[in-house]
């Protein structure tokens, strides 16, 4: 379809569209293909029930999905759509997932996290991890229990990891121990409103020098003034348990402050095989006797929801971390970095490092692979409401079927114009054809990926580019044409190629993204449309959602009919209507209204 010469110009046609009845109004000729048939069809809505787990976890248990949150909320569903709670928060005793949580995580709460400084009058227990573990060995000595990794803290570096375990999946699970803490200082330290201790004798640290599994207490892990020295190490919170290509467990874990850590863990016990010493990996990354190799961010900047997930097709660990603040001010986004071995080095499609060379701005590290967004709904475009958009979108799983290949990624997000209020999301996610996986822009409504054909490709598409930098900004659509021969016109300019079944190579003002082209469930207008996923080497996500074929005169008329202002006759101030409708239309101040304020009305031009 040939670029509208109305675009940007006073919408004339818009007077005609507003006074003359719709039946007097022309249609250019268009070309039904296979797509525009299948943008007319009758379907079926995806139905959804959605539910609010803030750091979701997610682990499938049989044929079905669970994900576990802070503050001891978590969900189940059968299809990655509608989820059903089944938890009661911090309720006690009789908790859901821990019984008397006061009492069974006592050995934990000893540190942080109950009726202390931040958690005062409350509880702080925060972004679990569980899985199935075959090799583990119960109390009774028989073997396999489900693991709940969680972590408890009391400000932002005095916490603590500990774990617990059941024998079904919903619990409730009994407390075994506390394995990692930080926060602590070289001598006696109180935190304001708290009576606990911080010297690092309150910790497990000194039994693990009696047990000779480390040498002694490292001087760098304090300041001059014996303060915990959060630049370098971390807050020990987000555990993430994960297994290598060999069956190895391992567990990745950190916040903010001193990065991301990893350690080996022993399976059959669930407890950390401490490197028991200090030195520094071929790279020359940081490994501590007790924390662990750093493997991601430090020097005081952001950094967390630590997930890693092996894919044994591409032989690749694929490390997701989530920077920027949680609140919907916070700009939180989701961030992309792989390794050929579980302890590093992890580098972003650039070939960054995910540690942080020193104390820089970390926006240019990481693929971005989604921050605020927002396909926003102009006048004139179908459905009603603002659009479609997250918040902060972030601390997210990855959820990999080891048989259909297929893999999901599973995150909460706010919402523009809604507050603190949150959603757990689930996109899939597919590979490019440089071994990365692309999130595609929609939630996962049940779509596969399948043959895609060049000509139900071509038309004028909502494009979100997503950036490396983060902030509280919403980056909303551009508009853009994929052009018959393979050119793009529209806001930004370039080519655009399909290449085999469905992967797409876009190459916009002069960068080249590589991902897929798939037809996904849009709920704004509510129809399947096509869409795409793509990343750029420089780790710059975009996406694509396509706009229905329609003619100059049926835009119009579409503007028209949503700028419906009523009954006029009683206006008694100036009207206000947007400045702009879908598709760069633009209105007109002749715009048609039998009221004697029409000389004063405010009208977009």
């Amino acid at each position: 379809m040939k670029r509208r010469s109305l675009k940007g110009i006073a919408l004339f046609l818009l007077i005609v569209a507003v006074c003359l009845s719709s039946a007097t109004l022309g249609r250019g000729e268009e070309k039904h293909t296979g797509e525009n048939v299948r943008q007319n069809q009758k379907v079926k809505d995806p139905q959804f029930t959605n539910v609010s787990v803030h750091d979701p976890s997610i682990v499938k248990d049989g044929d079905t999905y669970y994900i576990f949150g802070s503050h001891i909320e978590a969900a189940k569903s059968k299809d990655l759509m509608n989820w059903e709670k089944f938890t009661n928060g911090y309720t006690t005793p009789n908790n859901k997932l821990y019984g008397d949580l006061s009492k069974n995580l006592a050995g934990s709460f000893k540190w942080a996290g109950e009726n202390d400084a931040d958690s005062k009058g409350g509880f702080a227990v925060w972004a679990p991890d569980v899985f199935w573990n075959k090799d583990y060995i119960n109390e009774d000595g028989t073997k396999g229990a489900y693991m709940i990794y969680y972590s408890v803290s009391s400000t932002y570096i005095r916490s603590a990891i500990g774990y617990a375990v059941s024998k079904h999946i919903e619990g409730p699970y009994k407390y075994v121990d506390t394995i990692v803490y930080s926060g602590f200082t070289k001598e006696e330290a109180y935190d304001a409103n708290s009576k606990i201790n911080k010297k690092w004798t309150n910790t497990n640290i000194p039994k693990l020098i009696e047990q000779g599994k480390l040498k002694g207490v490292r001087a760098d892990w304090f300041h001059n003034d014996g303060s915990y020295n959060n630049r370098d190490f971390p807050n020990a919170i987000d555990p993430n348990l994960f297994y290598d290509e060999k069956g190895n467990l391992w567990m990745a874990y950190g916040s903010w402050s001193g990065g991301i850590f990893v350690l080996p863990m022993d399976k059959t016990t669930g407890k950390p095989i401490y490197p028991g010493k200090d030195g520094k990996t071929p790279d020359g990354r940081l490994v501590d006797r007790y924390f662990g190799i750093k493997i991601a961010g430090g020097y005081y900047q952001s950094g967390e929801g630590t997930y890693i997930v092996y894919d044994k097709n591409t032989d690749y660990y694929y490390l997701y971390v989530t920077y920027g603040w949680l609140g919907a001010d916070g700009g939180y986004n989701m961030r992309q970095f792989r390794s050929t071995s579980p302890t590093g080095p992890y580098v972003d499609a650039k070939g960054q490092s995910a540690v942080l060379p020193g104390e820089v701005d970390n926006s240019p590290y990481g693929n971005k692979i989604m921050g605020n967004f927002l396909f926003e709904r102009k006048v004139g475009d179908p459905g009603t409401g603002i659009g479609v958009g997250y918040v902060s979108p972030g601390h997210n799983s990855v959820y990999l079927d080891r048989k259909t290949g297929q893999q999901f990624l599973v995150f909460h997000t706010r919402f523009p114009q809604s507050g603190e209020y949150h959603e757990v999301r689930v996109h899939q996610m597919f590979m490019n054809k440089n071994g990365w996986p692309v999130v595609a822009p929609y939630r996962y409504a049940g779509e596969k990926l399948e043959k895609v054909n060049k000509q139900d490709v071509v038309g004028e598409y909502q494009l979100i580019n997503h950036g490396k930098d983060y902030s509280a900004d919403i980056k909303k659509q551009i508009f853009v044409h994929l052009n018959r021969n393979n050119t793009i016109s529209g806001d930004a300019t370039g080519t655009w190629r399909k290449i085999g079944h469905n992967q797409a190579e876009i190459t916009i003002d002069g960068e080249t993204y590589d991902g897929v082209f798939v037809r996904q469930w849009d709920p704004t207008s509510k129809r399947y449309v096509m869409a795409f996923t793509a990343l750029s080497n420089e780790g710059v996500s975009i996406w694509g959602s396509k706009l229905a074929d329609k003619t100059d005169e049926e835009i119009v008329e579409d503007v028209a009919s949503d700028l419906d202002l009523g009954d006029t006759d009683h206006v008694v101030s100036n009207l206000h209507l947007p400045t702009e409708g879908t598709r760069h239309t633009g209105s007109s101040p002749n715009y048609c209204v039998n009221s004697p304020l029409i000389d004063n009305m405010d009208l977009m031009t």
